[in-house]
């Protein structure tokens, strides 16, 4: 096993002796072993559990149980205690993913904060069959079929290699103590069904699984090298990245007889799954139609798909002085200026108004249906609606846009159009100007 280890580690470029590794270490067999095997080896380590506080008692055990395995070893270590159902119903997730979520944010924390080189986890052989068989369950890409990865930026999993039952084996000979999770044998987790049921099923069509797996593990991974090149090509001809949101050319999408993989591969990065996918590609003529993630969503625009994260509730400010508006973390500049020598710029990111016409408080926010306003240079009222549609303003450009009123007029569009009532006359005697910075 530590022959193989050491082959392993070196082959796939992990590590080096001289690296700082904090290896994730919950108590069981696996990581157990893993800890061994590092420093039998010589390797410098840290250790670090997460106490997800999901089986009361036994939880805590598992954290005393470590706290010893470091003092016995002499290593570094660092603890912390999750309410992990608590965070799971704040953020909407499963409990193993919540729990994935938390381990991994605060083993990204102990690495910037005591400058590991790399965190180690003890996933094994069993685990990337697992994953396989889960991800070709719920639906995925070609990327869900290739396992885990033994490396991904600075998260290594050295064990990879090795089966359960040979990990067991070397602890059974190693005679190393290790601490059984109960929530293992729990029938309420898919991945826990798997295990007990599905491939002790096929094992009985193929005694040689593991093996049988590792072979088309490396086959799959080898097609999705090349799969994923020919990806980014596309990304590069058709994916338009503009500040926090991504446009996506319909045409690059349309003209291809594989429009449905494709665009899966384009978008599974926000949220959306295969389901998402069938419905936008039988939308895409369907200009101004929504789809949503957990985390983004996606406009149909004439000529793009247009993706963004998922804002939240739209808040709005009131401002007594111009002064008020400086002090925002909005982006805009105001200053009073005189009339003498001044010429009205016409750039719409600028908004020169009669002062004496704005009446404090004003109030910035984000548009409603029913808002409307006179256009400056007409003498009649227009529906904000009816404006973004002529002024070609998507759907996402508009709820970015702050609204400027007082004494329930609007009287800048920020960024397009001021209110006829407000402009610059020959009665001004001075003028309020609003620059987007």
């Amino acid at each position: 096993m530590i022959n193989k280890f050491e082959s392993y580690i070196k082959e796939n470029q992990l590590c080096h002796k001289k690296d700082n590794i904090l290896i994730g270490t919950s108590g069981g067999v696996d990581s157990v072993v893993l800890t061994h095997l590092f420093l039998n080896c010589g390797y410098n380590i840290s250790i670090a559990h997460c106490n997800f506080s999901l089986r009361g008692k036994e939880s805590d055990d598992d954290e005393v149980f470590v706290k010893k395995l470091c003092q016995k070893y002499g290593v570094k270590s660092h603890f912390i205690k999750f309410n992990t159902i608590e965070f799971a119903k704040q953020n909407k997730l499963s409990i193993e993913m919540a729990a994935r979520n938390l381990r991994y944010d605060w083993f990204n924390s102990l690495l910037q904060e005591f400058n590991y080189s790399l965190i180690a986890t003890g996933h094994h052989l069993n685990d990337s069959i697992e994953t396989f068989l889960l991800n070709l369950t719920r639906g995925t890409g070609l990327k869900g079929l290739i396992g885990i990865p033994v490396k991904n930026e600075h998260v290594i999993r050295p064990i990879l290699f090795a089966s359960r039952e040979q990990i067991e084996k070397y602890a059974q000979q190693e005679k190393l103590s290790y601490r059984n999770d109960s929530s293992n044998n729990s029938q309420k987790y898919m991945r826990n069904i798997i295990r007990q049921q599905v491939i002790p099923a096929l094992k009985k069509i193929n005694p040689r699984l593991e093996n049988t797996f590792i072979n088309n593990i490396s086959t799959l991974q080898d097609t999705y090298s090349i799969f994923k090149n020919q990806i980014d090509c596309i990304k590069t001809k058709s994916l338009i990245q503009e500040k926090n949101k991504i446009k996506i050319l319909i045409s690059e999408i349309d003209n291809r007889s594989n429009s449905k993989t494709i665009l899966y591969e384009l978008i599974n990065e926000f949220g959306f799954n295969s389901s998402h996918v069938e419905k936008i590609i039988s939308a895409t003529a369907d200009s101004g139609r929504l789809f949503y993630s957990q985390t983004h969503q996606l406009l149909i625009d004439r000529q793009y798909l247009i993706i963004e994260p998922l804002q939240k509730t739209s808040p709005y400010y009131i401002i007594n002085t111009y002064n008020e508006l400086n002090k925002l973390k909005l982006g805009f500049n105001a200053e009073i200026l005189s009339v003498n020598n001044f010429s009205i710029d016409k750039n719409p990111q600028i908004a020169c108004l009669d002062l004496e016409l704005i009446k404090f408080p004003v109030k910035i926010r984000k548009w409603k249906e029913g808002d409307s306003f006179y256009p400056l240079g007409m003498n009649k009222k227009k529906k904000l609606s009816d404006f973004f549609i002529d002024e070609k303003i998507d759907l996402f450009k508009k709820k970015h846009l702050w609204i400027f009123e007082c004494d329930a007029k609007i009287f800048w569009i920020s960024g397009h159009r001021i209110d006829d009532r407000f402009k610059i006359t020959d009665n001004t005697n001075q003028i309020l100007k609003i620059e987007i910075r």
